[in-house]
């Protein structure tokens, strides 16, 4: 079981701590880690969640992402999801800050999520993926991307503001 510290509308802490299935069901809100991977191509790096996943298996998402466990910093939380599901290894002053993206459209997955970048050059092969939740990983130029999202790619999730502010970083940054 999975435990992770339950929040506030704003964020807050309330000093709770439920099993992840549970405070799902019960709309709790929570925090994530959401990284994205970016080589110097400006293409980024997108996951395809293995058909074994409960939530929208076999379809395109973030580099990297998870949950917060209780007790864990986000980016202790970050880190140990790269290297859970890709394979990878980071230091916290790899991840580049970007943004927490408040998502409540899912009523039983309200979640605050830090968006973060990082910078890396890995080729495909250098990802590995242990735990079954990540099928193969694939790299997209950025705008190619932003197209993607615009048009509402088949197999592809939508995450509208955590994509506004990704393209807006990797257009003001690089």
């Amino acid at each position: 079981m999975e435990y992770i510290d339950i929040f506030d509308e704003n964020n807050n802490p309330t000093g709770e701590i439920k099993e992840k299935t549970k405070a799902h069901k019960e709309g709790n809100f929570h925090r994530t880690a959401h990284i994205w991977i970016m080589n110097d191509k400006k293409e980024l790096l997108l996951q395809k969640r293995s058909a074994t996943k409960k939530s929208h298996p076999n379809c395109w998402d973030i580099s990297g992402a998870g949950h917060i466990r209780s007790g864990e910093t986000v980016i202790e939380g970050a880190i140990r999801e790269l290297n859970e599901e890709l394979g990878i290894k980071v230091n916290e002053d790899d991840l580049k800050f970007i943004a927490i993206v408040k998502s409540t459209k899912n009523p039983q997955n309200q979640e605050f999520g830090y968006v973060y970048l990082l910078k890396s050059n890995n080729e495909i092969k250098d990802y590995t993926f242990e735990d079954n939740e990540v099928s193969e990983v694939k790299y997209v130029y950025f705008e190619d991307l932003e197209k993607m999202v615009a048009n509402r790619a088949e197999g592809l999730l939508i995450h509208e503001k955590e994509y506004k502010k990704l393209f807006e970083f990797i257009r003001n940054n690089y």
